[in-house]
C-alpha cells in the first residue's frame, strides 16, 4: 500500500474509533441525564401525590403532635392507603420523618424511631427544599450512609402545614429502577453496535472511493506533469516574447514620452480614477522643486494644488463631463505653476477608448492663455476707456466702413446730428455732406482736414471742421474715422471779435489822427507860407515887369511845396482810409518807410529819430498790408513810450531788415527804460499794460503776437530793465495754403476786414 493511502487508512481508523467512542460516551451521558431527569420528575410527582393522600388520612395531626412514633391507629389508616397507591409501582420503601428528624414511619419497621439528623437529604427537606438522587448497585448511599445492592432512586419532599405553610415533616420514597436501567443498557449496547456497523460500512465505502480517487489522481498527476512540461516550454517561449515585447513597449513609451515632451503645452494622460498615466516635461515643470514628483499621482495635485477631487460646482471637472458625455470637452480653468502663481489655461480633454470601445481615460492638453486673458482684459479696459473718452469728447466721432457706411458713433455725434445711434448707424456718411469738394476728398488715400457745411438728419445745415483718417486692419480691410467739430459758435465768436476789432481799430485810428493833427498842421503851414510868399513875389514881379527868371524860380518852388502837401495828404488819407484785407505781395522796406514817415508827423516823435538799416535785396512777402502796419505802429509807439520815459534829449529807434534763410528778419530796438523779467513774462497777455489808466488797453503786444503767428511767423522779445528792448519778427517769404488759411478764415471768405491796429 502506498504512503498516501496508508496514511489515509490509519488516520481514518483512528478517527473512526475516536468518533465512535465520543459518540458512545456522549450517548451515555445524554441518556443518564434524561433518565435522571425523568426519574426525578416522575418520583417527585409520585411522592407529592402520596404525601397529599397521607395528609388527608390524619398524617398532619400526627406530625403536629411531635410524638416519637405514630400511633397504631394512624399506621392502620396509612398502610391501606400506601398499599393501594404503590401496588403497581416499584416503590420498595417509604419513610416519614418528624420535625426533629425522627423516623415516625418506615416500610421497614426496624428503622422506625431512628434519628436522621445526620441525613443531608432530611435536613435540606426540613429547610423546604426537595432533594432527589440515584444510587447505583453496590455503591454507598451518602444520605443513609449504607451500601445498596440494587439500583434505587430516593426522593425527599418537605411536608408543609396547609394552614401556616410551615414545614412539619419530611416524606421519603425509595424506587427500584434496576429493570429500567437494565433495559436502557441493553438498548444502548444495540445502538452502539449499530452505529459502529454503519461507521464501518461508511469507512469501507470511503476507503474504496479514496482508492479509486487515488488512482485517478495518479493518472491526473501524470497528465498534469505532461501538461506542465508543455506549459513550461510555452512559458519560456512567452517569456522570451514578453521580454521582446516589453522592450518594444518601453521603446514605444520612450518615443511617446519624447514626442509629448517636445510639445510646449502641458499634456497628461489621465485614468478614470484621476491618476496620471503619462505626462510631459511641461506638466512636470508645474511641480514645485521642493516637492517629490513621485508623490504626485493625481491630476488635481498638480493642476489645483489640491489633496482631493475638485467638487466645486462652479469649477466643473472636464474628465467627469467626458465620462458622462463621451465627447471631447473644452473649458477654461485656473491652474498653478511651480511658484504657486495662478495660470489661466484652456483645456482640451479628449476621451481614450480601447479596441473593444472600453473607456480608458482622457488626454488633457493645457494651453497657457494667461497673457492672452490679460491682453483681453486690457483690451476690454482700453475699449471701455476709449468708449468713455469718445462719449466725453465734445466732437462727433464716426467709424465708417470702406463704403462710408456708419458702423458706430459717440454721444456727441448723436447730439450734433439730432438722432439716436440706431438712426445714424448703417447710414452713409456722404449723405451728411453738402459740398462736392469734400465728397471728392473722400476718395483720397491721405488724411483730410477741411472746413465745410454739413446737414443734420432733419436737413438743417451747420458749419463744421471735418477730419478724416483711414485705418487698415490685419485682413487688409479699410475703414475710416471721421471727426466733426461744430464751428457754429466759433464763427459767431470770430464775427463778434472781428466787429470788436474793427471798432477798436477805428477808435485807435481816430486817436492816431488826433495825435498827428498838430504835426500835420505844422507840416502843412510851412508849404502854405512858402507858396504865399512865392505868389506875392510873382505878383510883384509881374506888376513891375521883372524878368521871367524870378517868376520861373517861384513857380518851381510853388510846385515843390504843392507836391509836399500832396504827399502829406496821401500819407494821411492812406492811413485813414480802409484797406483791403486780402493777402498781397508786400515790400517790407517800403512799408517800414511809410510807417516811420507817418509817425514823424506825430509830435510825440519830435524827439525820436529813426535809424533805418534796410536790406536792399530783401524779397517781397505775402501778407496783409493793414495787419503788418498795425504791428509795426504798435511796436514803434511802445518804443517811443519807453524812450520818452527817460530825459535824454534825442532818442534813436533802430529798424533793421535782412534775409534769414527762407524767412525775413525785422528787428526793432529802443534804448528806453526796458522791462523787468516779471513784466516781460506777462507782456503778451491780453489786457496787461503798465501804462496809466486811459493811456493803454493792454491789447497791443497780444494782437501783434496773434497777427505774426497767423502769418506763420514768430515774435521774440528781449528786454532788460534800464537798457532797452529788442523785438525780433520772423516772417516767411512764401506761405503754404494752410498757413494762408490761418491768417484769418473770415478773410478767405471775404466777409471781414482782417485784424486791426491797437495801441
Amino acid at each position: 500500500m502506498k504512503s498516501p493511502l496508508h496514511h489515509f487508512m490509519i488516520i481514518s481508523v483512528i478517527g473512526m474509533a475516536v468518533t465512535v467512542t465520543m459518540l458512545f460516551y456522549f450517548h451515555l451521558d445524554l441518556s443518564e441525564h434524561y433518565y435522571a431527569e425523568h426519574l426525578e420528575s416522575h418520583n417527585s410527582s409520585l411522592a407529592t401525590v402520596l404525601r397529599n393522600t397521607l395528609m388527608e388520612n390524619g398524617l398532619e395531626q400526627a406530625l403536629l403532635s411531635d410524638s416519637e412514633k405514630l400511633s397504631d391507629s394512624t399506621i392502620a389508616r396509612l398502610k391501606p392507603t400506601l398499599r393501594n397507591a404503590l401496588e403497581w409501582l416499584p416503590v420498595v420503601k417509604v419513610k416519614i420523618y418528624s420535625r426533629n428528624s425522627t423516623v415516625l414511619y418506615s416500610s421497614k419497621s426496624s428503622e422506625i424511631g431512628d434519628n436522621a439528623q445526620q441525613n443531608e437529604g432530611v435536613r435540606q427537606a426540613l429547610a423546604g427544599e426537595t432533594v432527589a438522587g440515584q444510587i447505583h448497585p453496590n455503591h454507598l448511599n451518602e444520605y443513609d450512609n449504607v451500601v445498596e445492592i440494587e439500583s434505587l432512586h430516593q426522593h425527599y419532599i418537605p411536608i408543609e402545614s396547609p394552614l401556616s405553610g410551615e414545614v412539619i415533616g419530611v416524606f421519603e420514597t425509595y424506587m427500584n429502577v434496576s429493570k429500567v436501567a437494565g433495559d436502557i443498557r441493553e438498548k444502548q449496547s444495540t445502538i452502539f453496535w449499530l452505529i459502529a456497523a454503519l461507521i464501518c460500512i461508511f469507512y469501507l465505502a470511503l476507503a474504496i472511493t479514496f482508492m479509486r480517487s487515488h488512482r485517478m489522481l495518479l493518472l491526473e498527476t501524470l497528465l498534469r506533469k505532461a501538461h506542465l512540461k508543455d506549459l513550461e516550454t510555452t512559458q519560456a517561449h512567452l517569456e522570451e516574447r514578453v521580454v521582446k515585447r516589453t522592450a518594444e513597449l518601453e521603446h514605444s513609451r520612450n518615443f511617446l514620452q519624447s514626442v509629448i515632451d517636445g510639445i510646449g503645452d502641458p499634456v497628461m494622460v489621465i485614468k478614470p480614477d484621476f491618476t496620471i498615466a503619462l505626462m510631459n516635461k511641461a506638466v512636470r515643470s508645474y511641480i514645485p522643486p521642493d516637492l517629490d514628483e513621485s508623490n504626485h499621482h493625481y491630476c488635481y495635485q498638480i493642476s489645483h494644488r489640491a489633496s482631493s477631487f475638485c467638487d466645486d460646482p462652479e469649477l466643473v471637472c472636464p474628465l467627469t463631463k467626458v465620462m458622462e458625455n463621451g465627447e471631447a470637452e473644452r473649458t477654461r480653468h485656473t491652474h498653478y505653476d511651480a511658484d504657486n502663481n495662478p495660470v489661466t489655461v484652456d483645456l482640451v480633454v479628449t476621451p481614450l477608448y480601447s479596441d473593444k470601445e472600453e473607456f480608458l481615460g482622457v488626454v488633457e492638453v493645457q494651453h497657457d492663455v494667461t497673457q492672452l486673458v490679460r491682453m483681453q482684459e486690457g483690451l476690454e479696459e482700453s475699449r471701455s476707456r476709449l468708449l468713455a473718452t469718445m462719449n466725453n469728447v465734445p466732437d462727433a466721432i464716426f467709424n465708417c466702413d470702406s463704403e462710408w457706411v456708419i458702423r458706430s458713433c459717440n454721444q456727441a455725434a448723436q447730439s450734433m446730428f439730432n438722432g439716436k445711434e440706431s438712426e445714424l448707424v448703417d447710414k452713409e456718411f456722404t449723405g451728411f455732406l453738402t459740398e462736392d469738394d469734400i465728397i471728392n476728398a473722400l476718395s483720397s488715400e491721405t488724411s483730410v482736414r477741411q472746413q465745410t457745411i454739413l446737414k443734420r438728419l432733419q436737413g438743417t445745415e451747420f458749419p463744421a471742421t471735418i477730419w478724416i483718417g483711414s485705418l487698415e486692419d490685419s485682413h487688409g480691410q479699410t475703414s475710416f474715422i471721421v471727426v466733426v467739430h461744430d464751428i457754429t459758435e466759433r464763427i459767431k465768436s470770430q464775427q463778434e471779435l472781428e466787429t470788436t476789432r474793427q471798432q477798436y481799430f477805428h477808435q485807435d485810428k481816430m486817436a492816431a489822427i488826433g495825435q498827428l493833427a498838430a504835426g500835420i498842421l505844422h507840416e502843412v503851414g510851412n508849404p502854405i507860407a512858402a507858396i504865399s510868399g512865392a505868389a506875392a513875389e510873382v505878383k510883384q514881379a509881374c506888376d513891375s515887369g521883372a524878368g521871367g527868371e524870378t517868376i520861373g524860380r517861384n513857380i518851381d518852388m510853388i510846385d515843390e511845396q504843392i507836391n509836399r502837401l500832396g504827399k502829406i495828404t496821401r500819407d494821411i488819407a492812406d492811413f485813414a482810409s480802409p484797406k483791403p484785407s486780402a493777402r498781397e505781395m508786400l515790400d517790407l522796406n517800403g512799408l517800414l518807410r511809410g510807417v516811420t514817415r507817418l509817425l514823424s508827423y506825430d509830435r510825440r516823435f519830435s524827439s525820436i529819430g529813426f535809424d533805418l538799416q534796410l536790406d536792399k535785396n530783401l524779397p517781397a512777402i505775402v501778407a496783409v498790408n493793414d495787419q503788418l502796419t498795425q504791428v509795426f505802429m504798435n511796436l514803434l509807439i511802445n518804443a517811443m513810450d519807453a524812450c520818452s520815459s527817460l530825459d535824454r534829449g534825442i532818442h534813436n529807434i533802430e529798424l533793421k531788415t535782412r534775409l534769414d534763410g527762407d524767412r525775413v528778419h525785422i528787428s526793432v530796438r529802443d534804448f528806453g527804460s526796458g522791462m523787468s523779467q516779471q513784466i516781460l513774462e506777462q507782456a503778451r497777455n491780453v489786457f496787461y499794460t503798465t501804462k496809466a489808466v486811459g493811456l493803454g488797453t493792454g491789447l497791443g503786444l497780444s494782437l501783434c503776437d496773434t497777427i505774426v503767428s497767423a502769418h506763420g511767423g514768430e515774435l521774440v522779445i528781449e528786454s532788460e530793465e534800464g537798457k532797452g528792448t529788442l523785438v525780433h519778427l520772423y516772417l516767411p517769404v512764401d506761405l503754404t495754403e494752410e498757413e494762408i488759411d490761418k491768417i484769418d478764415p473770415a478773410i478767405k471768405k471775404g466777409d471781414a476786414d482782417g485784424l486791426e491796429y491797437s495801441s
